[in-house]
């Protein structure tokens, strides 16, 4: 039994390792294109245990994008239970958007080439335990913040405007002459980022006007 148990950690810290390294190498390198051989010498670990503890190298990225967005979810549902208005709960919700593309700048770029193909197993898994509930959390809120705003157009708006500037440090380089995105930068742009997507919230319409059919546009 103690053999058992040494051997389980032992796999679990493979695990670990390489999902450490896999993100570590994404974030240095600012792309999710890391060869699995670069993953493996930054975790220390025969490249041959990819294969064995993940089935490939897509199930190494889809359980990395699993620890990071169980993270993320649970944060939410955990604010989704306070007892606030719900225009605070939108408020704290896109800081913690933006802090999680802070923290894992490679996120959002690795959600997106899993879900590309909608029919593949990633996809739906990443469906499953993040898109899907992400999206109906945030519909529940616009519900009762403004009706009225279409909750597909604005998650695409939102998620995009809050990961945005991790995705572009070629830009910040040559037009900003900015080399990352530190604490600061990311306080400045949060703020500037979530205030746009209030106001926008806050100043829509209650109800959408219908066209000639009647149905709502």
């Amino acid at each position: 039994m103690a053999a058992t148990a040494r051997k389980t950690a032992a796999g679990a810290e493979t695990r670990n390792a390489f999902l450490d390294a896999t993100a570590a190498l994404m974030t240095e390198r600012g792309t999710i294109d890391i060869p699995l051989s670069q993953i493996a010498e930054r975790a220390g670990a025969n490249i041959a245990l990819v294969s064995y503890h993940f089935g490939g190298k897509e199930g190494l990225l889809l359980a990395l994008a699993r620890r990071n967005a169980d993270e993320a979810l649970a944060q939410a549902e955990a604010l989704m239970a306070r007892e606030m208005p719900p225009a605070d709960k939108m408020r704290r919700h896109l800081t913690g958007v933006i802090a999680t593309f802070h923290r894992y700048p490679y996120l959002y770029a690795l959600l997106a080439a899993l879900l590309q193909d909608p029919a593949s197993p990633s996809a739906r898994a990443v469906s499953g335990f993040f898109a899907e509930p992400l999206a109906a959390m945030q519909a529940r809120l616009l519900a009762a913040i403004a009706p009225g705003m279409d909750a597909m157009h604005f998650h695409f708006a939102a998620i995009g405007a809050c990961a945005n500037i991790f995705m572009q440090r070629a830009t910040l380089r040559a037009v900003f002459g900015i080399g990352d995105v530190d604490d600061v930068l990311c306080r400045r742009f949060t703020e500037t980022t979530v205030a746009m997507l209030m106001d926008g919230i806050l100043n829509q319409p209650a109800t959408r006007p219908a066209d000639e059919s009647g149905r709502v546009s």
